[in-house]
């Protein structure tokens, strides 16, 4: 069987937790013996191979490329996004691609930069696709649905730039939500009409880590980490706020892992002391879990999944989360360490937690279930699975 796996970015870029769940899934299917190839982009055309998988990067055909941090013009970035309604500009270059790998299956995943229009290349030439949703990109041209705090409603600026989307979706075979709220979310929208449905949670190579109950008493210093993209949506500002009602507290510090601008960074430090903040910039994340002893997760947006959550958790940390999007599933079993981001829930929770360190000591890190749900084996076996449905 030949898969070709569709993502917007591919190793060495990155941007967030889709490009590690895409790589692992390549690299996965490739040790099963599926034979793999990547159609990704980049900022030149080229052909390479990465891990013994083969990676076809296109360089982009818009008006600029949308992941070096730089801050276009609003004229722009509409004129971008019109563009990625529906662009054209690849199916010459995908066309020649599928007919050298010819692949059985062609699986989407985040499609900024290419559009829908690979699905109608895929149905002309009768080949079954598998979308997995990674993004609100179908719904949103930021792809994150946000904006002042929220998305209740589709505003018409996202209605006009996901008609055609919406459309689209029903070429799909086969859709995938890494979170069954993502995977919900779609389908009241009126999407993939005609798809078979999934939930297939992203895997994690849990063996390498360290699972087990930590140990916190009442003498216990708390290391609260936050970890990630530093900007609004994810919550940052509603946690360093909330945490500032606690300054008098001498049990606690945070620490801050990730690249933030001066500006930003100048912005956040007056919330707190300078005693109980430290911005750690880009660290490794072994690293960073080895520094803290209580992750906090307070998003604003509804995260399709929550990767970091996972991670706090196969790495032996407690976490607090947000009741947004997918994390509330990935802390099902620890509901009393979740919280409203936009209420008194967060406040309650870290005073809870800063007068009993102990009540830290009952999180519940289920083995079982991570290695049931969460494994890198446990998914790619279910990708396979869904593969070989459509082939036959």
């Amino acid at each position: 069987m030949k898969v070709l796996i569709v993502n917007t970015l591919y190793q060495p870029y990155k941007v967030g937790g889709a490009e590690i769940s895409v790589r692992a899934i390549a690299e996965g299917m490739e040790k099963k013996g599926i034979e793999v190839a990547v159609l990704t982009l980049g900022e030149k055309t080229e052909k390479t191979s990465i891990n013994n998988v083969s990676v076809y990067r296109l360089k982009i055909k818009n008006i600029f490329w949308p992941f070096d941090q730089v801050n276009y013009s609003k004229i722009k970035k509409l004129k971008w996004h019109f563009t990625d309604i529906y662009n054209k500009g690849y199916n010459k270059n995908i066309n020649e691609i599928i007919n050298e790998f010819h692949p059985d299956v062609i699986h989407t995943n985040n499609l900024t930069g290419f559009s829908v229009a690979i699905w109608d290349i895929a149905k002309n030439k009768e080949i079954k696709v598998v979308h997995t949703l990674r993004d609100y990109y179908l719904q949103c041209p930021k792809t994150n649905k946000f904006k002042n705090n929220s998305c209740t409603k589709q505003c018409n600026e996202c209605m006009f730039f996901s008609k055609i989307k919406k459309a689209k979706s029903h070429l799909v075979d086969s859709v995938i939500g890494i979170s069954n709220f993502i995977l919900k979310d779609h389908i009241e929208e009126g999407y993939f009409r005609h798809s078979t449905k999934k939930v297939i949670y992203n895997g994690f190579d849990i063996t390498k880590r360290i699972l087990g109950s930590s140990n916190f008493d009442e003498k216990t210093f708390l290391k609260f980490g936050f970890i990630g993209q530093i900007n609004k949506a994810k919550g940052i500002e509603v946690l360093m706020k909330t945490l500032a009602e606690f300054s008098n507290y001498n049990n606690w510090k945070l620490y801050i892992a990730g690249t933030v601008d001066s500006s930003f960074r100048g912005y956040l430090s007056a919330f707190l002391p300078e005693e109980k903040i430290e911005f750690m910039g880009y660290i490794k994340q072994e690293t960073f879990f080895k520094t803290i002893n209580v992750l906090v997760v307070p998003s604003l947006w509804e995260e399709p999944f929550g990767r970091v959550v996972l991670e706090g958790i196969v790495s032996n940390v407690p976490v607090l989360g947000s009741k947004k999007g997918g994390i509330k599933e990935l802390l099902s079993g620890n509901s009393k360490f979740t919280f409203n981001p936009l209420n008194e829930d967060l406040k309650n929770l870290l005073e809870l937690i800063l007068e009993n360190p102990e009540e830290l000591n009952t999180f519940n890190f289920d083995i079982d279930y991570l290695y049931k749900s969460f494994s890198l084996e446990s998914m790619i076996d279910e990708y396979i699975k869904i593969y070989k449905e459509l082939k036959n």
